[in-house]
């Protein structure tokens, strides 16, 4: 599929417009500069051509900061990839000479580009003052409005390269990477991907927005998803973390396995716990993934492995994978697991088997209440969820209805998902 780049300086209204091609609030847009770090990816389609479109970091050229380097670095990667660029000016400022550097990368690495001019809405110079950055054709927008996008969009879409024949759909597995900051999610998405896809710092909170992208693992399609790190209500002061925070949550709800990511050489927090009951409650399949696992002195792993069992009790039917990602070490076993995990949400269980293994138990051994089991069937998969038909559903309190839980776990595992079960008459 062909690719579309908006590249510019800090703040000139790239994520605006990226939302406005893509179709939805999908990257942060606050006033603050330098809110988008990671390169974000979507699909667009206009006239019935479909492309991806990429919105990148605001670029400082020259910059000594490491993240705004890094931010620079996933800039140029972006630039390498397109087969059309938009760079985006600000038309209350004029071109200003960090644009006519931008300028000069793009004609460095060989792009023509279409010059789109925001805020056209607010402009303070004309048209004219923007051809020395070299571009006959300029495009005056309001991305935050729409006005102009039209036309760019027309510009675009003649310049893309002939569409190459759709291939057949293919089913993909959604990962979401979560977990508290600097545990290590981006380096995971970037073991995952094979590549340098997210900026990686020693920086707590350097990843901002979700960043998301596909591989392929033998036969299977992921599209994995890293978000910022999650930290507790009360630590959240930026707006831009607490959009982050929406963002990780909204991940969750589009995957169909998490990846918790935790500090082996810290343990489970009470955080990861709140972080792990999110998942469970949006009955999404888990794999816990515990990192850094190269920092934990050889004579205590043993000790460590068995405090973080015991901590994890509460979801003692997810995998529990060690990773030192650092060195590239248990990666395999990471996709290896979610794609586990996957299938067994898809088990579904007939009626009659049920009647015939866990009716009769459920009959002939009830836990000290005095209730007829009537019956019970799988109404659901991805999670898996069964009706238990009671003479009285009243009766059956949180102590009996996780006996229920516990023995259908015990028959038929569903790995890595948390069971729903609904009591009824």
């Amino acid at each position: 599929m062909a690719t579309v780049v908006i590249v510019g300086r800090p703040n000139v209204g790239k994520s605006t417009l990226f939302n406005r091609i893509a179709g939805g609030r999908i990257a942060i847009t606050l006033r603050e500069p330098g809110i988008t770090r990671d390169r974000l990816i979507r699909t667009a389609e206009w006239q019935g051509r479909q492309f991806t479109v990429i919105d990148t970091g605001g670029f400082v050229p020259n910059t000594t900061a490491t993240i705004e380097q890094e931010i620079a670095r996933q800039v140029n990667i972006a630039i390498n990839e397109a087969d059309v660029v938009i760079l985006v000016v600000d038309g209350t400022t004029g071109p200003l000479p960090a644009d006519e550097d931008i300028v000069l990368r793009l004609r460095q690495q060989g792009k023509q580009f279409l010059l789109a001019v925001n805020k056209w809405d607010k402009k303070n110079f004309e048209l004219s003052d923007f051809h020395r950055l070299g571009n006959e054709k300029i495009f005056p927008i309001s991305a935050e409005h729409g006005t102009g996008v039209a036309e760019l969009l027309e510009q675009v879409i003649s310049q893309l390269p002939s569409d190459r024949r759709p291939s057949a759909p293919v089913k993909e597995i959604a990962l979401a990477i979560l977990g508290r900051p600097n545990v290590g999610k981006s380096t995971l998405l970037n073991r995952l991907l094979g590549r340098e896809r997210a900026i990686v710092t020693p920086l707590p909170g350097t990843t901002r927005d979700t960043v998301e992208d596909i591989f392929q693992w033998e036969d299977t399609i992921f599209r994995v998803i890293d978000t910022a790190g999650i930290r507790r209500r009360s630590h959240i002061t930026a707006p831009v973390e607490f959009y982050s925070v929406r963002r990780a949550i909204t991940a969750i709800d589009r995957s169909d396995i998490a990846l918790i990511m935790i500090d082996a050489t810290e343990g489970p927090t009470t955080q990861d716990k709140r972080i792990i009951n999110l998942v469970t409650e949006r009955g999404k399949g888990l794999v816990v993934v515990a990192n850094k696992t190269d920092l934990i002195p050889r004579q205590l792993e043993k000790k460590v492995k068995e405090f973080i069992t015991n901590r994890l009790q509460f979801v003692s039917y997810a995998p529990l994978v060690y990773t030192s990602l650092l060195k590239g070490k248990g990666v395999t076993d990471v996709i290896r697991q979610a794609k586990a995990v996957y299938h067994s949400g898809a088990m579904r269980l007939s009626k009659k088997f049920l009647n015939l293994t866990l009716l009769e138990q459920l009959k002939s051994n009830p836990p000290g209440i005095k209730v007829r089991v009537l019956g019970i069937s799988q109404t659901g998969i991805r999670p898996p969820v069964f009706r238990l038909r009671l003479s009285d559903p009243d009766a059956a309190d949180t102590r009996y209805q996780r006996y229920v839980v516990n023995l259908i776990r015990e028959q038929f595992k569903f790995t890595g998902y948390p069971i729903k079960l609904h009591v009824t008459v």
